[in-house]
């Protein structure tokens, strides 16, 4: 956004001024908040941008330290193996298994039904975005490495998010520790994809450069050109109802949607 209010496009120097580019991949600002908080921005982005048809990118943080867990995952199993921490939880509207957050990097991305990235198979989707996390890493000197996929299948979904790799996610040079993983979630809107990436495990990294890298990266991804635009003026009512959802003990405990 610059300071005239107007939606500011990235485009490549080889693209002609007459040419009109309908679709864009849309990048939303930065945003701090609680678990219920973003785990309802991300809802209503993905129900929005399905409307709209365009895919969606954004990145935010937590204004505490939280713990999320897969919308399939067992409430009183979760609440075990998290201990004191479970007041601060929030079920995510995405699988996977706990994932912890604070100290981490974590984004949002929309792929709407009916645009040509809706149709990636999740596993290949998944390796692309890692793919695209470590050449931008290794932008900064930081490398890292591909979970290979295991001879035999893994069953189930893994109950401790980065105690348990799972094939294809992005794991330290030795490939001995998990630096990021992804949940999703497709349905006749689109795909969601709710990501972290642990920065505890990573020296000297840079956020604003490696955003700037990584939306580059996703735009190549989606084919469309990134367009960074403001949070809209229906966003706070639109959501609110998804932040009573995501904050309610019926959800938390049941999936249940109130």
């Amino acid at each position: 956004m610059n300071g005239t209010g107007k939606t500011r496009t990235t485009r490549p120097d080889t693209w002609p001024d007459f040419e009109v580019y309908p679709l864009s991949l849309r990048i939303f600002p930065k945003r701090i908040e609680s678990g219920p908080e973003n785990m309802a921005t991300d809802w209503w982005l993905f129900l929005e941008q399905g409307e709209q048809g365009c895919p969606a990118f954004r990145h935010y943080g937590w204004v505490a330290p939280e713990a999320s867990f897969g919308y399939g995952q067992d409430w009183t199993w979760v609440q075990k193996h998290i201990g004191h921490d479970s007041e601060n939880t929030v079920r995510r509207p995405t699988g996977g298994g706990i994932v912890r957050h604070g100290k981490d990097w974590t984004y949002c991305l929309v792929l709407p039904r009916g645009h040509p990235s809706f149709a990636l198979p999740a596993l290949d989707l998944y390796e692309k975005i890692h793919q695209a996390m470590s050449r931008c890493l290794k932008e900064q000197d930081l490398p890292v490495s591909l979970k290979p996929c295991p001879e035999l299948r893994q069953k189930g979904i893994p109950g401790d998010c980065f105690r348990e790799p799972v094939a294809r996610d992005l794991m330290s040079e030795d490939g001995t520790q998990k630096i990021a993983g992804a949940a999703m979630k497709r349905t006749r809107a689109g795909v969601l994809v709710q990501g972290t990436m642990d920065l505890a495990t990573l020296s000297s990294f840079d956020e604003e450069t490696f955003f700037s890298n990584f939306v580059n990266e996703v735009s190549c991804l989606v084919d469309e050109p990134p367009e960074y635009v403001d949070w809209p003026k229906e966003f706070a009512k639109g959501r609110r109802g998804f932040v009573r959802q995501f904050a309610s003990l019926p959800w938390l405990t049941d999936r249940a949607v109130s």
